[in-house]
C-alpha cells in the first residue's frame, strides 16, 4: 500500500480542461507531483503542454509531461505505457460519453482504461465542485466474498477520505435484488426481506463511518439503473464505484456496472480495484483500510 505521490493526468490539446483542474486540486492536497499526457494526432502542442506545466509550477505544483501522437479518444494503451513507466500512483482522465451505436461497434477508450488500468482511476466529466458537495459511494453488499468484502471497505474508505478532503456530504448507494434472499418471512414480502438484508449488511461501515441513516440508500436493482438515479437525485459530483479484476474486469455492483454508468452519471466517476494504490497512509486514524 502507498499513498498517492505521483498523478497521471491525461488531457486533449485543447484549453481548459476540467481534468487538468481536478489534478491541481489534488496535488495541492496530497502534497503529489504530477505527469501531464497530453493526447494530439498532429503533435502539435509542445507549445500548449508548456503553458500547463509553467502555470502548474507557478500553483505550487511539480509537474512534467510528454505529448502523445495520438487521438485522444483513442490514447488508452499509451495511457496505460505511460502510468506503468512512470510509476504513477493515480490516473486522471477527461471522459467524452460515446454514442451507444459507438459502443456496439467499438469498445470505448475509456472502456480498456476500466478494465486495464492498475491504479484508482479518475474519469471527469463534468464541472461540478467537489468542494462542499456530495460525493456517492457505491457499494455492493451483497458479494461477501474475500475480494468483494476488500473492495467494500476501499470504496467507503477513498469516498470517506475525499470528503474530509474536499468538506464534502458522504452518501452510500447499495442496490439489492429480490433474487438473492437469506431466507424467505412468511409475513414480509420479499422486497421487504431484502431490504432489510442490505440494511443490515450496510451496518458495519455506517457505524464504523458515523454515517446517519439518511445518508444511506437502498433500493432494488439493477445497481447499473440505481446509482445513476440517486446520484442525479442529490447532485452527487461524484461517484466511487469499485470492480473486481477477472480477466479483464467484472464490474463488483453486477455485471460491468462502472461501464454502464459512466455515460449516465452528471458528475465525476472514481473506479477502484482491490489491488489499486490505497489512500490509508493519509486517512484519518480510526478508520478501516481494506
Amino acid at each position: 500500500m502507498r499513498s498517492i505521490a505521483k498523478i497521471l493526468v491525461v488531457i486533449p490539446a485543447e484549453p481548459g480542461s476540467p481534468a487538468l483542474e481536478r489534478g491541481l486540486q489534488l496535488a495541492q492536497k496530497l502534497s503529489a507531483n504530477l505527469y501531464l499526457l497530453l493526447c494530439d494526432p498532429n503533435d502539435g502542442s509542445s507549445g500548449l503542454l508548456d503553458q500547463y506545466l509553467v502555470g502548474l509550477l507557478r500553483a505550487g505544483v511539480r509537474a512534467r509531461g510528454e505529448v502523445a501522437r495520438v487521438a485522444f479518444e483513442r490514447a488508452s494503451r499509451q495511457v496505460l505505457d505511460v502510468c506503468r513507466s512512470q510509476e504513477c500512483d493515480l490516473v486522471i482522465k477527461q471522459h467524452r460519453p460515446s454514442g451507444r451505436l459507438s459502443q456496439l461497434l467499438m469498445t470505448p477508450d475509456d472502456w480498456q482504461l476500466l478494465r486495464q488500468v492498475p491504479t484508482p482511476l479518475f474519469l471527469i466529466r463534468s464541472s461540478l465542485t467537489w468542494e462542499g458537495g456530495t460525493i456517492l459511494a457505491g457499494m455492493d453488499v451483497e458479494h461477501q466474498d474475500e475480494a468483494h468484502v476488500a473492495l467494500q471497505g476501499s470504496v467507503i474508505e477513498h469516498a470517506n477520505f475525499l470528503c474530509d478532503l474536499f468538506e464534502a456530504d458522504l452518501h452510500v448507494v447499495s442496490a439489492y435484488s429480490s433474487a438473492r434472499l437469506p431466507q424467505a418471512d412468511p409475513e414480509q414480502t420479499f422486497g421487504q426481506v431484502a431490504a432489510r438484508h442490505c440494511q443490515e449488511q450496510c451496518r458495519w461501515f455506517m457505524e464504523e463511518y458515523e454515517l446517519p441513516e439518511h445518508r444511506l440508500h437502498v433500493g432494488e436493482g439493477p445497481a447499473r439503473d440505481l446509482i445513476p438515479r440517486v446520484a442525479h437525485e442529490f447532485e452527487a459530483a461524484l461517484t466511487v464505484l469499485g470492480t473486481v479484476a477477472r480477466q479483464g474486469v467484472v464490474g463488483a455492483l453486477v455485471g460491468n456496472t462502472a461501464e454502464a454508468v459512466l455515460d449516465r452519471l452528471e458528475g465525476d466517476l472514481l473506479v477502484l480495484k482491490p489491488n489499486a494504490a490505497s489512500l490509508d497512509d493519509v486517512v484519518p486514524s480510526g478508520h478501516r483500510a481494506a
